[in-house]
């Protein structure tokens, strides 16, 4: 008998302070700080108060807390009402709550977010 495999997430406190890559199987929960890159299989989700100073490569991505490199999300980035980006947003779909606060490129774009940054690596 088969079983369902249950979602797997992790979750940063709002007290942690993370200063190293993140790889995570699941879905991510960022409350905290984390000074470097996430690389995510699922949904990273950031709340107010939450900072990432780094790049996010995930599934999807949902923002009410700060970003201060890139977001690159195979399928959507949902920037909240009370979230603070300032870098490179590339994903499949954008959905902008008023009052966003964003500064940077975008490009919206049917291709793979993980394509186009191995694009990107491999003409530096």
């Amino acid at each position: 008998m088969q079983t369902k495999e249950k979602p797997t997430y992790t979750i940063i406190g709002t007290t942690t302070v993370i200063d190293g890559p993140v790889h995570v199987n699941g879905d991510i929960i960022i409350g905290g700080t984390i000074k470097s890159n996430i690389d995510a299989k699922g949904t990273v989700r950031i709340p107010e108060g939450g900072l990432v100073d780094g790049n996010i490569r995930a599934k999807e991505v949902h923002l009410n807390g700060r970003v201060t490199k890139g977001i690159y999300a195979d399928e959507k980035i949902v920037l909240g009402i009370k979230s603070e980006f300032s870098g490179e947003l590339v994903t499949k779909k954008l959905v902008v709550e008023e009052g966003a606060q964003i500064s940077g490129k975008m490009q919206v774009t049917e291709k793979k977010a993980n394509k186009i940054i191995e694009s990107v690596n491999e003409s530096e």
